[in-house]
């Protein structure tokens, strides 16, 4: 039963976010999913005005920004009748989200800790009281609303503000944790236990797992949702559905760089309210931010009550999703044919490839750590031949990444430098890298010419129009990180005066980009010096 039934609630958790999200069209969305993964890489715009006052157990962000309830309340969608059934094949997270056939791959923990840190979310908890107070059912309302008297009861059981009830009362009726049954004969009906409550109290890691999972999928289907439905006059021009499902994705998308809780505001409000909102949209939405506070705060709340997101106060100024909503997403696009491979832990066994390909998929401090032991399991020679020689044949992105790391090397990575220079795709880094460190290594070491030619500035200036500088309105923040990739820090100046030695016209397109969209002012001006040069 416990292993057809976890089949069951994977088909349940899909099809909470594909129902959350069926309304949503591929190019409506991509704008705002492009705009945030730039925030979210370089930079963003910064955390929004005061602190974060993230939700413990007792829940007190929901109440500060919704209003106290004095009546019953209804349940709003109820549960799946159908668990575990497939969702719409034309309905998927990877359509959508404009998804590849494979995605950046990430690193999980082992399943049973994955299961502690489910068992230890308040939100969990809290659901477990609930139920502890359902028992075996109470009678519901012909709008399957409990009477006031029950509710007020509810609300004293499990510990949380009457007015924070109905987040719980949906969360559980979405994720079958309780269901609605009509008693025979009569014209009542009750809640009783579901099937994913019974599923939790069994208590073995994959149900914890897949339960929670289903919990996390309700949580982003809904917060919102009941938020909008307790104002509706309010909420009459803003549109809340599926807001939670796209902010979830996006942190996936960009999980190893994250998003300030400004982006995230940024991102439910150009979900709301659209990227160009008319001013009734925009006063709709400002109205609703006055009123009840910004959305966005009461999602990441509900979420940070559920284990599934670090908030900003306690992980350097931005919202990152926790290993578990990394491995819950992942089974998600998994079921969609998106591949999403899965990090070895054993840095050793990892093959230069896997270790470029985590350059997306892991936070950079992480990342400099992996490198470092990575290095260390082979020594540096070893480590810089193998980089280099999977650089050859890579794509101009993988390329620059491999590339950078060799230069993180330093000189002991010499030898393999000298030796990539029969390659063609590799020599004019090789000839970059070798000239900076020259001064450290003996002169019997060092090729004849260490300075690149037009042929190797050509190349290097290819890989840039292909990783990035060739867009129509590149960011400025991108294109100094992509140059730092390119050319090592110092050496910015002296490599812009070799290109303006050149006439190809892709060397010439690099300083024109570097010119008008570089941050820094003095290369920049270097960079529209040396443009005019070159065309002459």
């Amino acid at each position: 039963m416990s292993v057809d039934f976890d089949t069951k609630l994977s088909g349940l958790a899909a099809e909470i976010l594909r129902d959350a999200v069926q309304a949503f069209d591929k190019d409506d969305i991509g704008a705002n999913l492009l705009a945030a993964s730039q925030m979210s890489m370089f930079g963003g715009k910064g955390d929004m005005t005061g602190s974060f006052s993230a939700v413990t157990g007792s829940f007190q962000a929901a109440t500060g920004s919704f209003p106290m309830l004095t009546g019953s309340f209804p349940a709003l969608t109820g549960a799946f009748a159908a668990i575990g059934n497939e969702s719409d094949e034309a309905v998927s997270l990877k359509k959508v989200f404009g998804l590849g056939a494979k995605l950046a791959p990430v690193r999980l923990l082992p399943p049973a800790k994955l299961a502690a840190y489910a068992r230890s979310a308040p939100l969990m908890g809290k659901l477990e009281a609930l139920a502890g107070w359902l028992g075996r059912g109470r009678v519901v309302g012909s709008e399957d609303e409990l009477s006031d008297a029950d509710a007020a009861a509810a609300a004293r059981w499990v510990g949380v503000p009457r007015g924070y009830l109905p987040y719980l009362w949906e969360y559980a009726l979405t994720s079958g944790w309780f269901e609605l049954d009509d008693e025979p004969g009569s014209k009542r009906t009750w809640a009783v236990l579901g099937d994913t409550a019974r599923r939790w109290a069994e208590g073995d890691d994959s149900g914890a797992l897949r339960v929670w999972a289903v919990v996390f999928a309700a949580v982003l289907s809904q917060a919102l949702e009941v938020a909008a439905f307790w104002d509706p006059d309010a909420a009459r021009k803003l549109n809340f559905e599926g807001q939670g499902v796209v902010v979830a994705m996006m942190l996936f998308l960009a999980r190893r760089a994250g998003l300030s809780l400004a982006d995230v505001g940024d991102l439910v409000m150009e979900g709301t309210v659209g990227e160009r909102p008319s001013s009734r949209a925009r006063r709709a939405w400002d109205g609703w931010v006055r009123k009840h506070g910004d959305p966005a705060r009461l999602l990441v709340s509900e979420l940070y009550a559920l284990n599934a997101v670090a908030v900003p106060e306690r992980n350097g100024g931005v919202v990152g999703l926790t290993p578990l909503s990394v491995w819950a997403l992942r089974e998600q696009v998994m079921r969609d044919g998106v591949k999403v491979p899965v990090l070895s832990t054993r840095m050793a066994e990892m093959s230069a490839a896997a270790l470029v390909l985590m350059a997306d998929g892991v936070e950079e401090a992480e990342f400099a750590s992996d490198i470092a032991a990575w290095v260390a399991s082979r020594g540096a020679d070893r480590a810089a031949n193998e980089l280099l020689e999977f650089a050859v044949f890579g794509r101009a992105q993988s390329r620059l990444v491999a590339v950078k790391i060799v230069r993180g090397i330093g000189p002991a990575a010499h030898r393999a430098w000298r030796d990539s220079m029969q390659y063609p795709e590799l020599r004019g880094y090789a000839r970059i890298a070798l000239s900076v460190m020259a001064a450290e290594l003996p002169r019997s070491t060092l090729p004849l010419a260490t300075e690149p030619d037009q042929d190797d500035l050509a190349r290097v200036a290819g890989d840039l129009l292909e990783r990035g500088f060739g867009e129509p309105a590149p960011d400025p923040e991108e294109i100094a990180a992509i140059f730092r990739e390119a050319v090592p820090e110092g050496a910015e100046i002296w490599i812009i005066g070799l290109m303006s030695r050149s006439s190809r016209p892709q060397v010439i397109q690099v300083l024109k980009v570097l010119g008008r969209c570089h941050p820094n002012r003095e290369l920049a001006k270097a960079a529209r010096k040396a443009a005019r040069r070159a065309r002459r």
